[in-house]
């Protein structure tokens, strides 16, 4: 497998299920053979970003809107056990071997570059999981079930005796990260509208109670408006001096725990059609210096 894009960062936002827009985009990347050499996902991000280092197609669009119309995928039931209200067994376990299975040698073999972003919750800092040190694809799986793993709505991820949370939670557009590992130019895909500003989070009770133990993750939800506004702020400045390409909706249609697969097949594609009009503006982005 060959890239032809170097230096350049392909970096995934999160979002739960409204990472069917950027499953789209990645449908059209693909089609265009346009392969860059660095791929970081956060959350549901990472769940795509590994679609598009395996270059599969059928799984691109598959894991995103097919996965919804099976009742095993998500339902209060999943969450009164203990699963999470996004079923972590079906998705992270049973899906990928089943239903959808993931074509994990040809993830290995592509010399690309790939990160999944995930929350420590010990220490409420982000941990940065390399694509080289995985081995199997059980392994892969549930590092992406860590990065997204919403408190509450799904329960913490152990890996290796140490708890994990969604990636979100303290990178939600790593940026930064892309920038220190070398990359020159970075394209970036989004969950949002252009011109999104995140606001505090509203805390209540409840996740303060889940969470009492983890004061420093409490204190990272509390703040990660900060570093989301500030991590876009970057973006913003990098596009003017033409480091960075940004593909977002115009729209938002849908919404993170949307389960309808006729809207979410809908916004996939239109997302394609999306990524599909900015593929000129992208190519001169690409080849220029």
């Amino acid at each position: 497998m060959e890239q032809n894009k170097e230096k350049v960062s392909l970096i995934i936002e999160g979002g739960a299920m409204r990472g069917v827009f950027c499953a789209g985009v990645i449908s059209t990347l693909l089609r265009q053979e346009i392969y860059l050499d660095y791929v970081i996902g956060v959350s549901s991000g990472s769940a795509n970003g590994v679609n598009y280092v395996s270059r599969d197609l059928t799984r691109t669009k598959a894991s995103f809107v097919d996965i919804a119309a099976n009742p095993a995928f998500s339902g209060m039931k999943y969450l009164l056990n203990g699963q999470g209200y996004f079923n972590t067994k079906y998705i992270y376990e049973d899906a990928i071997t089943t239903d959808i299975p993931f074509q994990f040698e040809s993830f290995k073999q592509n010399p690309t570059s790939m990160k999944i972003v995930v929350t420590d919750m010990a220490t409420a800092k982000p941990v940065y999981f390399d694509k080289e040190d995985i081995i199997t694809s059980e392994e892969l799986a549930l590092k992406i079930r860590a990065s997204s793993t919403v408190p509450l709505l799904m329960p913490p991820t152990q890996i290796n005796g140490k708890y994990y949370l969604d990636g979100g939670i303290v990178d939600s557009l790593p940026i930064e990260k892309a920038i220190v590992d070398g990359n020159r130019k970075h394209v970036i895909l989004l969950t949002r509208p252009r011109g999104y500003i995140k606001e505090k989070q509203r805390f209540n009770a409840i996740i303060r109670r889940h969470l009492r133990a983890y004061p420093e993750v409490i204190a990272a939800i509390e703040q990660r408006h900060i570093a989301y506004n500030r991590s876009m702020a970057l973006i913003e400045q990098l596009e003017k001096e033409n480091k960075a390409f940004v593909i977002a909706p115009d729209q938002l249609a849908i919404g993170r725990m949307e389960r309808n697969v006729q809207r979410l097949d809908a916004y996939y594609q239109y997302a394609e059609r999306a990524a599909e009009r900015q593929l000129s503006g992208l190519y001169g982005f690409l080849s220029s210096r």
